[in-house]
């Protein structure tokens, strides 16, 4: 009994250590780097122009408060820590002017926006962001690993109609070939093909407005919190969900399919409710979506999401 007293203690302490390194550091603590907190805030906040100019049909002038917004944060950002903030506005703000240019639109929004993309362009900055033309994989007949993994980008426009069930199957299959902690193997996929079901759930997670309508399959990815013990594992079952949909993912690019992960960073009364509408058990922690299909093009618009350079994130430590 004293064991396990002990033991709830041990969580009671280190979820405590959690929560203060979370205050401590989190993108909105006052004692955060300010100019770090500006960039990854302005990534955020220039990718939901880039996933509004993905759409098959974006709303015109859309998102203009969000763009004075980063206007705003990158004219108080010090480039010296990262250029890619600067590079990802400056392509997605062009991609937006070029979409206003095909559609006949004249704004004094858009022609403040022209102004500001060609002081970027004064002072050096390269357009690295907005859209890009993706695929669906095809294969060219021999493994090609590199081309495989750099080719998947997130879809947000599908074909109608449900995937087969062996397909579905097959999918989460291949998913299972992702490593887990002791072969604890706690993830669980739930698949939803019931539109009234897929809308009530896509409007609790609320990150797919603008394509939700075109949803016609959808994976609820989970991890059994039973797998897991002791306050050292508190976070793992994140960790398992995690690497198994990324393999869910790949498993889609591979049979060709578009794919989009719809993150699950919600409040627990959010979650509660997303479980009661998809018949989920109280036992598993959500882990994300996955909006699955057809992609309705070939080649599909999609968000461009520049990477880092390699060596901003890598550190090699000598020894």
């Amino acid at each position: 009994m004293m064991d396990k007293t002990w033991k709830l203690m041990f969580f009671l302490s280190e979820f405590f250590r959690d929560m203060y390194t979370f205050v401590r550091h989190n993108g909105y603590s006052p004692f955060a780097n300010r100019n770090k907190k500006l960039f990854y805030k302005i990534l955020i906040e220039t990718h939901t122009v880039e996933k509004g100019l993905s759409l098959k049909e974006p709303k015109p002038l859309f998102g203009k408060d969000k763009i004075n917004g980063i206007i705003h944060m990158l004219n108080e950002y010090d480039r010296t820590y990262s250029a890619l903030p600067l590079e990802m506005a400056l392509g997605a703000f062009q991609g937006y002017l070029d979409l206003h240019s095909t559609l006949g639109l004249s704004d004094d929004f858009l022609f403040y926006l022209d102004a500001y993309v060609e002081h970027l362009k004064r002072d050096g900055t390269l357009g690295n962001g907005g859209t890009k033309r993706a695929a669906p994989w095809l294969g060219n007949g021999e493994l090609d690993a590199k081309a495989f993994l750099q080719s998947r980008s997130s879809c947000r426009m599908f074909q109608p109609g449900k995937l087969d069930s062996c397909l579905l199957t097959s999918l989460v299959e291949l998913a299972q070939s992702a490593p887990s902690q002791c072969n604890r193997q706690s993830s669980r996929v739930h698949v939803y093909q019931d539109r009234a079901v897929i809308a009530q759930m896509l409007e609790l997670q609320g990150g797919s407005r603008g394509f939700a309508h075109s949803v016609d399959n959808l994976f609820v990815v989970t991890s059994e919190v039973t797998a897991w013990g002791g306050a050292g594992q508190r976070n793992q079952l994140y960790v398992d969900g995690a690497l198994f949909s990324m393999g869910l993912l790949l498993a889609c690019h591979a049979n060709g399919l578009g794919a989009c992960p719809l993150n699950l960073a919600i409040l627990n009364a959010v979650e509660k409710k997303i479980r009661s509408v998809g018949g989920i058990e109280a036992s598993e922690r959500l882990i994300m979506m996955i909006a699955v299909g057809k992609p309705l093009e070939s080649h599909f618009r999609a968000a461009r999401s520049p990477r880092r350079q390699t060596a901003e994130i890598l550190q090699l430590h000598g020894g």
